[in-house]
């Protein structure tokens, strides 16, 4: 058990699961129980995307935990939110087949660790760079930290005349509960995430400190008439329609770069009576350009999970700027 704590090397990790990641099943959940040779257990679960989303999975983690401690003696007494469908009616788009973006390319993983004292500081430098009336959080400082240090890690290998061709699309996930025009309850079980996309430029050194400013200008449109269209329909249908055009009219290369931020979800509470979880992490993706951010479990500093095409890595692993700003012993 020790070089899951010591030296966890992401894609070892994935044998802890049931299925593998990214991998098309007909099973809403999969749970897999581990144990070692040093009395240690391990749980793996994996559930699949099309009935939840990542606060649904950690709810549902807590609710069998809480049971396993014998706190709920009968279904009665399990709080439960089970409405998604109607709130968000499901719907068929022929037209689309979700399955055809989900490619496996020859990706790697490494786990980068944050301290809170340096996120602090990226949030003090950023916030005297950007013209912004709110200081960016810890996870908008963070992404734009990465993201810069991707930039230029990257572009070394890129002719002017291809870097200039490429088009990039940086995505960010939004949970939708507190939007709603009755905001819902943490254990709403279902998909209430939005995906907002921005299209960041570059200066000349490859920085990108508008990043922040175009994400929350995004993310200010996820009002109540948006989530009014979203249920509808026509909002989520639209913006599919809006998307493949975008992309099909694209002349060069388009990069994406997705950031998912679990901070402040109840990744370290579940307990089933033998105290809570020393460590918790996600899976290692297989799409490139991934970054999953946790808390730390103590001192206030950040995770970040990160998935990137092998010669990408190579070099953002190197990057002077982020070995000076992280930790990096998980490089197996």
């Amino acid at each position: 058990m020790l070089w899951i704590l010591d030296s966890p090397v992401p894609y070892e990790i994935t044998k802890l699961l049931p299925f593998g990641m990214d991998e098309i099943v007909d099973t809403p959940l999969g749970v897999q129980l581990n144990v070692f040779e040093c009395g240690g257990i391990a749980i793996g679960a994996c559930m699949s995307h099309k009935i939840a989303d990542a606060m649904s999975y950690f709810m549902f983690i807590q609710t069998w935990a809480a049971i396993a401690r014998g706190e709920a003696r009968d279904y009665n007494e399990i709080n439960t939110h089970f409405v998604s469908s109607t709130l968000v009616p499901p719907r068929d788009i022929p037209w689309y087949d979700p399955n055809k973006t989900i490619t496996k390319p020859n990706t790697v993983s490494r786990i980068f660790v944050f301290d809170a004292s340096v996120i602090d500081g990226l949030k003090a430098k950023y916030a005297e760079k950007m013209a912004l009336q709110k200081p960016p959080s810890r996870v908008e400082a963070l992404s734009t930290f990465i993201w810069t240090r991707f930039i230029s890690s990257t572009q070394v290998a890129v002719a002017a005349s291809d870097q200039r061709s490429r088009f990039y699309v940086v995505a960010h996930t939004v949970n939708l509960r507190s939007r709603m025009d009755l905001p819902l309850p943490a254990l709403a079980f279902g998909n209430y995430y939005r995906a907002v996309k921005a299209f960041p430029s570059l200066d000349d050194k490859g920085e990108c400190y508008e990043l922040v400013e175009k994400l929350r200008e995004e993310i200010r449109k996820i009002d109540r008439d948006y989530i009014l269209k979203l249920q509808e329909g026509s909002e989520y249908l639209d913006s599919l329609r809006e998307d493949l055009r975008r992309f099909e009219n694209i002349k060069g290369e388009v990069v994406p770069f997705t950031f998912t931020a679990l901070c402040r979800f109840p990744v370290y509470d579940a307990d089933f009576g033998w105290g809570k979880p020393i460590w918790a992490c996600p899976p290692a993706w297989k799409v490139k350009n991934v970054v999953v951010f946790t808390d730390t479990k103590f001192g206030g500093g950040i995770e970040a999970h990160i998935s990137m095409m092998e010669e990408d890595m190579a070099r953002f692993q190197n990057d002077k700027e982020l070995l000076l700003h992280s930790s990096t012993k998980y490089l197996n």
